[in-house]
């Protein structure tokens, strides 16, 4: 899935770059050739202007110097029964060539012409003054003809027409190659994602299996003794009612990571003051530690947070409840709220039998447990502390925790100070 996805990317990041490339290109093409060629024109336009305003009759005499000696600019002069007189560079074209520039510039107008596999821009245009009696001898043109070679313009438009090309082909291989990285690149979250996905899915499928089992299990052993009264198959019955709930508490904390994923769980925010709260859930939490000989020891200072209450209660029931499973009889279990110049930081500190330092990365994980069985047995789904995690960051807070093997666990949360 993820080779067609990656495919599927690089083409269209290619196609994106190319297209910019060839979009450039024709950009930068034709702002260049506008720029030439409109050179060119406003150059016949300033010789012709030149001309007019001049004496024309003075370039047909026969010791009159070339005009243009890079001989790219060539003038054609004709009387008034249509014969060429002169142009300049002399012997450059034919009659036949002068003939067409004629009859091109005959428009008025800026045209091109191609003659001999070369472009010419070419102007034509009558000459204002009349012949001076004054000097009969002198010859006289009635029409004009300027002519401007393109050929260098042409040049330059065919080097850069050849550089946008390999340009192109660069860009091409370039752009593939990018695109293949990119999309990888792009590719990794959504690899991570789907990987935890599909884990979670085989994970909740799995813990799901189990109390399911169970269920269909007893059920099924009631319908072989019907006639057992529901006092003989009391063990059954509580077994099963035993895992519904844990399913439904599964099923619960499922439906609550699955809109905490959505941004469908939002958090109601009002100003609360928190000591009460743990005092409360300490209270509570004394008369479970009571059957298990484990003494709680709290102190609260006074303090005042900006949170949602019933979240908070959720994450302090989870922390406390997995202090009191993990910490063994005659243990105890420290829960504190300190006041900082800053911060509020409540602690839950139990003398448990700790957690691995390998598992510590990943406690906050779904469905992870350090020791399954055990976690199994105390009926934990492992996602308690997920949920819990999700909590503290959506209160704009942080939780941490440090852990050693026999002696225990301790976690501290810290939340921004209400002022």
């Amino acid at each position: 899935m993820f080779n067609k996805t990656r495919a599927q990317l690089v083409i269209l990041n290619s196609a994106v770059l190319v297209l910019i490339l060839l979009v450039s290109g024709f950009i930068l093409y034709s702002h260049l050739s506008y720029r030439l060629f409109h050179q060119v024109d406003e150059a016949i336009v300033n010789i012709t202007r030149a001309m007019q305003a001049s004496s024309i009759d003075q370039m047909l005499q026969a010791d009159h110097p070339e005009p243009d000696p890079d001989r790219r600019t060539s003038y054609f002069f004709w009387d008034d029964q249509g014969k060429l007189i002169n142009q300049y560079p002399k012997q450059l074209f034919s009659l036949d060539d002068a003939a067409r520039f004629k009859r091109v510039g005959d428009s008025g107008n800026l045209q091109n012409v191609s003659i001999g596999g070369r472009e010419y821009r070419v102007l034509g245009f009558r000459n204002p003054m009349n012949k001076t009696f004054d000097s009969p001898s002198l010859p006289h043109s009635s029409y004009v003809v300027v002519v401007r070679s393109l050929e260098a313009e042409n040049k330059v438009l065919q080097t850069l027409r050849t550089d946008i090309s390999m340009a192109s082909v660069i860009g091409v291989l370039f752009s593939i190659m990018a695109g293949f990285y990119l999309a990888g690149r792009s590719l990794v979250p959504i690899r991570k994602s789907w990987d935890k996905q599909q884990q979670f899915v085989a994970d909740a499928s799995h813990e799901l299996r189990t109390p399911t089992a169970v269920i269909q299990t007893r059920a099924e052993l009631l319908f072989r003794h019907p006639q057992h009264t529901i006092e003989q198959e009391s063990q059954n019955i509580a077994l099963i009612l035993k895992e519904s709930k844990r399913m439904g508490k599964l099923i619960d904390d499922l439906l609550t990571l699955a809109r905490t994923d959505s941004n469908q769980l939002q958090i109601n925010a009002a100003t609360i003051p928190l000591d009460p709260i743990l005092q409360d859930l300490a209270e509570q939490f004394e008369l479970l530690a009571e059957t298990k000989s484990i003494r709680i020891h709290s102190h609260f200072q006074p303090s005042v947070i900006l949170g949602d209450e019933s979240r908070l209660r959720q994450l302090f029931i989870i922390l406390l409840d997995n202090a009191l499973k993990f910490t063994p009889p005659h243990g105890s279990i420290e829960f504190t709220c300190h006041s900082l110049p800053n911060a509020i930081r409540v602690i839950v500190k139990d003398s448990g039998c700790g957690i691995a330092e390998a598992d510590l990365p990943h406690i906050f994980e779904r469905f992870y447990r350090g020791d399954k069985s055990r976690s199994r047995t105390e009926g934990g789904t492992g996602l308690g502390l997920s949920i819990a995690e999700w909590i503290v960051h959506a209160h704009k807070g942080s939780i941490r925790v440090t852990s050693r093997i026999a002696i225990g666990t301790e976690f501290q949360i810290s939340f921004p100070k209400k002022n």
